[in-house]
């Protein structure tokens, strides 16, 4: 039965759960739509609706800075999945407004226990004279108090995907994340530079019980072009990418006998070849590493299963 059939008086005698039920199911991005008339049936469903269209927002950073500043105290309230998808330097905040996005991110994020989940991806531009140079490297955004706050919030699900862009060239992430990643349950990283430091939690007796249960760090890049892929460089060191797949790989395995708690733990990284390209996903928990044709981001992302055959032991 659809929403014309249904009398005007049994919508507006509906509980108020049902209708969020509803809403939900619409989803936020239809319901802002203008051809998504649900919300005019009545003002009740107006009402009941605001907020939930408040719930799971994409900006890029620039709306998030730029957005009227009685909106944000209605975020802190009523947001629970937040997506910074900035592409380019237009969605980046400009240098004025970096230390306004700084502000922000942390009055939504620290000690709040209405945030779930936060996505952070960032895509450069690339020039067409260098294909291998991203325009811009957003270097003038510090993450580190950001970052530092993450473990007071009730946040469980984290994704860095900055597809190859400097965040901070001049600061070493790594030590930062391997103190918040434990608080978290669901982390997904991929970033131009890492390291192993990346993995040494903290321990001891005094340390809180890790609540990692997911854990996917991709080591490429989507490629530039047909013939080539780029891949995370380490840190502090100067090696070879197959040299960074290796360390993390050692480093990973031995995390995932600490952390029982883990249920997923992989490393991906896409592997270009003239001829053909696969991905390889190692299995940190299992010590299987499986190859899968084409390039994906994260290996279980509403993937069909890869074909068992092309399943090998590390």
């Amino acid at each position: 039965m659809s929403f014309q059939h249904i009398p005007p008086m049994m919508l507006q005698t509906l509980p108020v759960e049902i209708i969020c039920t509803i809403i939900r199911f619409i989803g936020s991005d239809q319901l802002r739509k203008q051809e998504a008339c649900c919300l005019s049936v009545c003002k009740r469903w107006y009402a009941i609706a605001k907020p939930l269209l408040l719930e799971d927002l994409k900006l890029s950073a620039t709306q998030l800075v730029h957005a009227p500043h009685n909106v944000q105290p209605k975020l802190r309230t009523f947001l629970r999945h937040l997506t910074l998808d900035v592409h380019g330097p237009k969605g980046w905040p400009a240098e004025q407004d970096i230390t306004k996005l700084n502000e922000i991110l942390t009055l939504l994020v620290e000690r709040n226990n209405r945030l779930a989940s936060f996505t952070l991806r960032v895509r450069s531009e690339f020039d067409p004279a260098s294909p291998l140079t991203p325009r811009q490297r957003y270097s003038s955004w510090d993450p580190t108090r950001f970052l530092s706050i993450l473990g007071t919030s009730n946040l469980s699900h984290l994704v860095i995907d900055t597809f190859g862009s400097e965040l901070s060239s001049a600061i070493h992430l790594c030590p930062q994340l391997a103190l918040q990643i434990p608080s978290l349950k669901s982390v997904r990283l991929r970033m131009r530079r890492i390291c192993r430091q990346i993995l040494e939690f903290p321990q001891g007796d005094n340390v809180i019980r890790s609540q990692l249960e997911s854990l996917v760090i991709n080591l490429s890049v989507p490629s530039v072009d047909q013939f080539f892929a780029r891949f995370s460089r380490h840190c502090t060191e100067p090696g070879l990418s197959s040299e960074l797949y290796d360390e993390m790989i050692t480093t990973g395995t031995e995390i995932a006998r600490q952390t029982p708690r883990l249920k997923v733990f992989k490393i991906v990284c896409y592997r270009h070849r003239i001829v053909c390209s696969d991905t390889v996903v190692m299995n940190c928990i299992t010590g299987i590493k499986t190859m899968i044709p084409g390039s994906w981001a994260w290996g279980d992302e509403g993937d069909p299963e890869p074909d068992p055959l092309i399943l090998t032991n590390r």
